[in-house]
């Protein structure tokens, strides 16, 4: 295969993964506490016999560097549901998974039938002393304060263990909104922030910035495989005019 179909393949490669991206974080823009995704590419440049001395042009590709998490927030959406809560700073919850501790900030929390508070997956939301939260029966007024603690009508009964890391793009993100941390990445508590009770942060995709991008990589990809496909057919007509000279 010639210069022309690698370099033209790896740049379908990339556009393809941009797309995949593009399409996941359209599907989650109204997944509450979704953090949006973007590809990070670069360019490569090979040294060739055929593209050196004046006037060549080197050969690029496309190569996959990685992949960038925005962590913006997003609007915060007014609920008034009592345990829906929203970090208004840089700060996750910390919920007790199967698979350890995670990270999320998806504050759609509710009561399981052990009066325990729980996330949508029925994962345990942990408090500061790394234990779940549970509520006695008949407890009823049920608040959270901007610090974190936990409230009812008998007293603080404890506070939310909210967590910083010192590099946000180090955490793998393991599900829609959940994160796990990754060796070397330090974990800091305390960091100022508010939770925002009977809210909830919306997902920080923009719709229309994510349907325009679709639309401009579509058409990307379209126009590589066009150039493809005339290389393949410029090719053939080639071996085929050789032939017939042979």
């Amino acid at each position: 295969m010639d210069n022309t179909k690698y370099v033209a393949l790896s740049r379908q490669m990339a556009l393809w993964k941009q797309m995949d991206i593009v399409s996941n974080n359209m599907a989650n823009m109204n997944t509450s506490g979704y953090k949006q995704d973007e590809a990070v590419f670069t360019d490569y440049m090979v040294k060739t016999e055929a593209a050196q001395g004046f006037g060549k042009v080197p050969v690029y590709f496309t190569m996959d560097y990685g992949m960038f998490k925005d962590f913006s927030e997003g609007a915060f959406v007014e609920t008034g549901n009592s345990l829906d809560l929203a970090i208004q700073g840089d700060a996750f919850f910390a919920v007790e998974t199967p698979e350890g501790e995670r990270y999320t900030r998806k504050g759609q929390f509710s009561l399981n039938a052990d009066g325990q508070l729980v996330t949508k997956e029925g994962y345990a939301v942990l408090s500061e002393n790394n234990e779940p939260i549970f509520f006695a029966p008949g407890e009823t007024s049920i608040s959270f304060a901007e610090n974190g603690d936990v409230s009812t009508e008998n007293g603080v009964i404890g506070r939310l263990k909210l967590v910083s890391f010192a590099d946000n793009q180090k955490l793998l993100k393991i599900s829609g909104t959940m994160f796990e941390n990754t060796d070397g990445n330090a974990l800091i508590l305390g960091e100022p922030v508010n939770v925002k009770q009977g809210m909830i942060e919306k997902s920080n995709v923009s719709p229309i910035a994510e349907m325009t991008k679709l639309i401009d990589l579509q058409r990307s990809y379209e126009f590589v495989q066009q150039m493809i496909d005339e290389e393949h057919e410029r090719l053939s007509n080639t071996i085929s005019t050789y032939s017939q000279l042979a």
